[in-house]
């Protein structure tokens, strides 16, 4: 199937209505049965006829250049770093993953728990 951009950003917006897929934190996410008809949902309202199956590989694949893209940023956000340093990724899809996906793929802060010496 040929994913035209408009395509891509209607199935965007698709998935967006439908955070019990996308959003660990949603009461629904760990209902299997749920996430499945969120699913179904998006397919049956997209413009193009398109199996569940398909939809995944397309989101795997969107998330994919996003996860990338939004680790450039993060790394561009180092400290000292000005507001003209910060990456500013052109893919078409980004400002509107950004908008829904922001708070949720944003990496845990860590502990070091390395102990050294003195």
């Amino acid at each position: 199937m040929e994913w035209s951009n408009d395509l891509v950003i209607e199935f965007l917006e698709l998935y967006e209505k439908e955070p019990a897929i996308w959003n660990p934190r949603d009461p629904n996410h760990k209902h299997k049965n749920y996430v499945n008809d969120s699913w179904k949902r998006i397919a049956d309202n997209i413009s193009v006829p398109c199996s569940t199956n398909e939809l995944k590989k397309k989101k795997d694949s969107l998330m994919s250049t996003f996860r990338k893209l939004a680790s450039k940023v993060r790394a561009s956000k180092k400290t000292g770093s000005g507001t003209a340093d910060i990456y500013k990724p052109n893919w078409f899809a980004y400002e509107i993953m950004t908008k829904f996906l922001h708070g949720v793929f944003q990496p845990r802060v860590t502990q070091n728990t390395d102990v050294s010496s003195n």
